[in-house]
C-alpha cells in the first residue's frame, strides 16, 4: 500500500477512499434522509462535507434512492441573473432524469410566457416532469449552499420554494418522494434574509464534528510500511489528534507530512509525542502563510478579514475566547462567523479554538496585527450610520486618538471622513473649555465638489492631538482611571453610599470630606479605599501635601487589588497620623491599569503630567510594569513595585525601578533546592505560555533544578484549550513517572491548577501522587474554595510570610495590619505595598525639598529598620530587596511555614 496514496490532502474523497472515517454524520445524515427528513449539514470549510455526501449518496443509491446533485457555485455567481440561474439549476435535474435538452427549452419558452415567478416555474417543472419521470423517492444534495448569499438578487424566494415542498405534502403526497439535502458555509437564518418572512425553519441539523481519537484510528493503516509496531501506529495517530483537534484536514495533511517523512520514527511515547510536535512546528506552524499548501490556514484568515460581520468584532470575539479558553455559544452572528470560519468549534453550547495549531498560528500577535490593519472604529461607524448619525457613537478619548493616528496616508472612503470630521468637531468643542485650542479651525474645509481638503484635515489633528496629549490637565483625558476621592471604585461590600463624600470632594468642600470619609471608613472597616481619601481629604484641607500614586489592576482579582492598597493605605494613615513631614501630608493617587500594558502606558503618561506626584507604587503584573517603565524613565520618576516579580525587570535595565518583592530568579532556586532536597528529581511544569511572570519563573527554577541534577520532564501550557486535566495526571504521574508537577500559573489561570489537583485527587490508584510546588500567584484564599484536601502538601515560594499564631512573635506591622483591618492572615502583597510606601516616606523624610530626583536619590541608600518595615527591614541592592522567600505548605485549609531544617528526604 502506497503511504502518499492512502492519504488524501486537499480533495474530496471519493466513495471507495481507504482514508475515509466515518463518523456519527454519516449515519445521521443517512438515516435522516431515508425518513425523508430535510437534512442541512453547515460547517467550515474543508471539514469534509462533500465527501460524506458522495459517501452517502453511494449508500442511497444502492437502496433504491435517485439522488440528484447540484453544487450550486457551478450554476454561476458573478453576472449571472436570475432566469439563468434558475433555468441552469432545473437544466442540472432534467440532466439527471434524462431529459433532453432541447425538450427543456422547448417547455420552458411555453411556460415562459404564462404568467408567474421563476419560482412558480420550478414548482412548475417538479409537478410536470420530475415526478412523473421518476418513480424512485428522490434525494437532492445542493452543495456550496453559501454560493448563493453571493448572487446580485435576493434566493428568499427559492429557500421558500424548499419548504413549500416539505408542506406541500399534506396536500399532495407525491411531494413526500422529494427530499432535499442543504450542504455548505452558512446559517440556516442567512438562507431567508427578508425579515418580514418566515425563515428557514425546516429540516434537521446534521453535526458534522471532528475526528476523535476512536474513530481516527483508521488512519494507523497508513502507517503500515512506516511503522511496524501497532500501538507506535496509534500514539503517533494520538499525537495528531492533540495538536490537530481531529479536523479532517490537517490530520490528513499530518498523517501524510508523517509517512513521507524520510527519518525512522522514534518508538518511545515521550520522543514519539517530542518529534511530532517538532514536525508540526517546523513544517506547519513556522512561516505558516508559505507552507500552507494546499491552502487552509489562509482559508480561515481571508474568512475572518473579508468577513461581512465586523472584523473587529469577529477579532474581539476571539481574543475572549482565547483568554477565557472557552465562552458561552448564543448563536449571535459574530459567534457563527467564527464556527464558520473554521477558528473556532461549538462543543457543549461553548465555544473554544479548534486546535493547538491554530491557537499557536492564531495568537494574539496575529490579532494585533490585523487590528492594526483594520479601522479601529469599524463598529461605531456602522452604529453612526445605522441610526441616523446619533452622537453617542462619536469616537471619544483615546478612541479618538487611537482613529486620528490611524488615518494618516490612508485613502478612506467619504463616510469615514465625515464620521471623523463629526468626532472631531465634538472633541474641540468639548476641548474648548480648555482655552488651548483658540484659533484652530472647528471644521473641515469642504470644496464646492464636495471634497474635503485632505491636508487641512491633518494639520488640525495633529494640533489638536499634540496640544492635549502635551498641554492638557493631568487625568483630564482619561478621569475614569485615576481617583484620589473624587469617584470610588467600588472596592467595599456596598453597605453604605459614598456620595456624600465623593461630592464634597469633588467641591473642595475638603473638611466636609473629612467628616464623611471617616464615617465610611469606620463602617466598612476592610475597604482600603475609603481610609485612602479619608488621608487624603486631611491633606487637601490642609494643603502642601506630598503625593505618591498606586497602581493597581482594580477590574482583576478583587482580593489581590485589596491587598495592595491596604499595605499604601496602612502607610499612609501612620505617617499622616504623625503630623506628616514638618506638616506636609501624604495624598494617594488610585490608578487603574488592568494589567493591560497599552492602558499602563496611558496611566504612566498621566501621572508623569502630575508634578505632585514624586513616586509610583506598582504596577501590579510584570508585563504592564515593564510596558510603563521607559516612559517613568525618561522622565525620571521613581517607581517601587510590590508585586512585578519578572527577572525582566530589574534597576540595571532602569534606574528608576526598585522592587520590596522577591523577584522570580530567587524563587525559582527556592523551589528547586527544596525540590531536590526532598528528592523530587523529574518534575512536569505548568506555566503560562508567553506570560513574562510565569516563563521568567519557569526558567530560573529549570536553570537551578537541572544544574542540581534534576530532570524536566515535559512543560505544559495550561492555557492550551485542549488541555485534559485527567489525562494530565495520568501522563505525568502513570506514564512519565515524575516525582511532582510544578505550578507556574499567571493569576487568570490557577483555577487549572486547582482542577489538576481536584483530578488527581480522584485517581484512587496511582502508584504515588504528585507532590504539588509552585510559584506565589497561587498564594490566595481563593484556592481553598473549591476543595481544600485536593492541595493538601501543596508548596509555594512566597516573597513574606506571617503565620497566624497569636503566639508567635509579629512585627509592628502585623499587629498594626491585623488591629485595623481585622484579617488574622497578612498577605505578601500587603506587606510588600507597605514596604514600598515606606520606603518612599523614608525617602521623602530624608530629602530637604522632596522631589523626582532627590527621592530617587535618597532610594539608592535606603535603610529601614524591622519597625519601619513590615518586620525584616528594608534595603536595596541594586534595586532589589535582599530578603529570601519563604516556603510555606497548605496544611488543612491553610498555609503554615515550611520548617526548611527539617531532615532531608532520602
Amino acid at each position: 500500500m502506497s503511504q502518499q496514496e492512502y492519504y488524501i490532502v486537499g480533495g474530496i474523497l471519493n466513495a471507495d477512499a481507504q482514508s475515509y472515517i466515518e463518523r456519527q454524520a454519516d449515519i445521521n445524515l443517512c438515516e435522516g434522509l431515508k425518513a425523508g427528513k430535510c437534512c442541512y449539514v453547515f460547517n467550515s470549510r474543508q471539514m469534509g462535507k462533500s465527501s460524506l455526501r458522495i459517501r452517502v449518496r453511494k449508500k442511497l443509491e444502492k437502496e433504491g434512492f435517485k439522488c440528484i446533485v447540484i453544487t450550486l457555485d457551478g450554476l454561476g455567481v458573478e453576472s449571472v441573473t436570475r432566469e439563468n440561474w434558475y433555468f441552469s439549476f432545473i437544466k442540472k435535474i432534467a440532466e439527471d432524469i434524462n431529459v433532453q435538452t432541447s425538450e427543456l427549452l422547448s417547455w420552458w419558452q411555453e411556460n415562459n410566457i404564462l404568467p408567474g415567478t421563476l419560482v412558480d416555474r420550478v414548482k412548475d417543472f417538479i409537478e410536470q416532469i420530475l415526478l412523473k419521470k421518476t418513480h424512485q423517492n428522490i434525494i437532492i444534495f445542493l452543495d456550496e449552499i453559501d454560493s448563493v448569499l453571493s448572487l446580485d438578487f435576493p434566493t428568499d424566494d427559492f429557500f421558500a420554494f424548499i419548504r413549500y415542498c416539505y408542506n406541500q405534502r399534506a396536500n399532495n403526497p407525491k411531494y413526500e418522494k422529494i427530499t432535499f439535502a442543504l450542504l455548505g458555509v452558512a446559517t440556516p437564518s442567512q438562507l431567508i434574509q427578508d425579515m418580514r418572512r418566515t425563515p428557514f425553519n425546516i429540516g434537521e441539523a446534521i453535526q458534522l464534528n471532528g475526528f476523535s481519537f476512536a474513530e481516527a484510528r483508521l488512519l494507523t493503516q497508513g502507517l503500515e510500511s512506516k511503522v511496524s509496531d501497532s500501538k507506535i501506529a496509534e500514539e503517533i495517530i494520538q499525537q495528531v489528534i492533540h495538536w490537530t483537534g481531529g479536523q479532517p484536514f490537517l490530520t490528513q495533511k499530518l498523517c501524510k507530512m508523517i509517512a513521507k517523512h524520510d527519518k525512522n520514527i522514534p518508538k518511545e511515547k515521550n520522543l514519539i509525542r517530542k518529534w511530532v510536535e517538532e514536525l508540526v512546528r517546523s513544517r506547519i506552524i513556522n512561516n505558516w502563510e508559505e507552507q500552507d499548501h494546499p491552502q487552509h490556514l489562509r482559508t480561515i484568515r481571508d474568512r475572518i478579514i473579508n468577513s461581512k460581520e465586523p472584523t473587529v468584532k469577529l477579532l474581539k470575539l476571539y481574543q475572549k475566547i482565547r483568554l477565557y479558553q472557552e465562552l458561552p455559544f448564543d448563536d449571535s452572528p459574530e459567534q457563527s462567523e467564527l464556527v464558520l470560519s473554521g477558528l473556532v468549534v461549538e462543543s457543549n453550547q461553548n465555544l473554544k479554538i479548534y486546535n493547538r495549531i491554530y491557537e499557536y498560528i492564531f495568537d494574539s500577535q496575529w490579532v494585533a496585527k490585523v487590528l492594526a490593519d483594520k479601522r479601529p472604529y469599524e463598529e461605531e461607524l456602522l452604529g453612526w450610520l445605522s441610526s441616523g448619525q446619533n452622537k453617542s457613537w462619536l469616537l471619544r478619548g483615546q478612541k479618538l486618538r487611537t482613529a486620528m493616528k490611524w488615518y494618516a496616508g490612508k485613502n478612506l472612503t467619504i463616510e469615514d471622513y465625515q464620521f471623523l470630521n463629526a468626532s472631531q468637531e465634538l472633541a474641540i468643542k468639548n476641548y474648548h473649555r480648555l482655552h488651548l485650542i483658540w484659533g484652530i479651525p472647528a471644521s473641515l474645509l469642504i470644496m464646492g465638489n464636495g471634497l474635503f481638503v485632505w491636508h487641512d484635515w491633518q494639520k488640525i489633528t495633529d494640533q489638536i492631538v499634540q496640544i492635549v496629549r502635551n498641554v492638557s490637565s493631568p487625568y483630564f483625558l482619561e478621569p475614569e482611571l485615576f481617583s484620589q476621592g473624587e469617584k470610588t471604585f467600588s472596592l467595599g461590600d456596598g453597605t453604605v453610599s459614598p456620595q456624600d463624600a465623593i461630592t464634597a470632594f469633588k467641591d473642595k468642600k475638603y473638611s466636609e470630606a473629612v467628616k464623611q470619609f471617616a464615617i465610611l471608613k469606620n463602617i466598612e472597616r476592610s475597604n482600603p479605599e475609603f481610609e485612602i481619601y479619608y488621608n487624603n481629604a486631611l491633606a487637601h484641607d490642609k494643603g502642601n501635601y506630598l503625593s505618591l500614586a498606586v497602581v493597581v489592576p482594580v477590574d482583576g482579582r478583587r482580593e489581590n487589588v485589596i491587598e495592595i492598597l491596604r499595605g499604601v493605605a496602612q502607610a499612609q494613615a501612620n505617617f499622616n497620623n504623625k503630623g506628616g513631614l514638618e506638616g506636609r501630608l501624604l495624598n494617594i493617587v488610585i490608578a487603574n491599569d488592568s494589567n493591560n500594558p497599552s492602558q499602563a502606558q496611558r496611566v504612566a503618561q498621566e501621572l508623569i503630567k502630575d508634578q505632585n506626584v514624586i513616586g509610583v507604587i506598582g504596577h501590579n503584573d510584570s508585563q504592564a510594569t515593564r510596558s510603563a517603565l521607559y516612559k517613568y524613565e525618561k522622565a525620571g520618576l521613581p517607581i517601587i513595585s510590590s508585586t512585578s516579580t519578572s527577572t525582566s525587570l530589574s534597576h540595571q535595565q532602569s534606574k528608576v525601578f526598585f522592587r520590596t518583592v522577591t523577584s522570580d530568579q530567587e524563587s525559582g532556586m527556592k523551589l528547586a533546592e527544596y525540590a531536590i532536597k526532598k528528592n523530587i528529581k523529574r518534575v512536569v511544569i505548568y506555566y503560562r505560555y508567553k506570560n513574562i511572570y510565569s516563563e521568567s519563573l519557569k526558567q530560573a527554577f529549570e536553570t537551578s533544578f537541572r544544574s542540581q541534577g534534576g530532570e524536566i520532564v515535559r512543560s505544559q501550557n495550561l492555557a492550551d484549550p485542549k488541555l485534559d486535566v485527567r489525562y494530565e495526571v495520568y501522563l505525568s504521574a502513570i506514564q512519565e513517572q515524575a516525582d511532582a508537577a510544578i505550578f507556574f500559573p499567571n493569576i487568570e489561570l490557577t483555577y487549572k491548577v486547582i482542577e489538576i489537583a481536584h483530578a488527581q485527587q480522584q485517581f484512587s490508584k496511582l502508584p504515588k501522587k504528585l507532590k504539588m510546588l509552585g510559584g506565589n500567584s497561587l498564594y490566595s484564599p481563593q484556592i481553598f474554595q473549591k476543595d481544600p484536601n485536593a492541595i493538601e502538601g501543596l508548596i509555594l515560594a512566597v516573597p513574606w510570610f506571617s503565620d497566624k499564631s497569636s503566639n508567635s512573635q509579629q512585627s509592628k506591622f502585623v499587629v498594626g495590619a491585623r488591629n485595623r483591618w481585622e484579617r488574622a492572615q497578612i498577605s505578601w502583597r500587603m506587606a510588600a505595598s507597605y514596604d514600598a510606601t515606606q520606603a518612599f516616606i523614608k525617602a521623602m523624610s530624608s530629602s530637604d525639598n522632596p522631589s523626582r530626583q532627590s527621592v530617587l536619590k535618597e532610594l539608592l541608600s535606603i535603610n529601614l529598620s524591622p519597625d519601619e518595615s513590615s518586620g525584616n527591614g528594608l534595603k536595596f541592592i541594586e534595586g532589589e530587596t535582599k530578603q529570601e522567600p519563604v516556603l510555606v505548605q497548605v496544611v488543612r485549609g491553610d498555609f503554615v511555614k515550611v520548617d526548611e531544617n527539617e531532615p532531608s528526604s532520602k
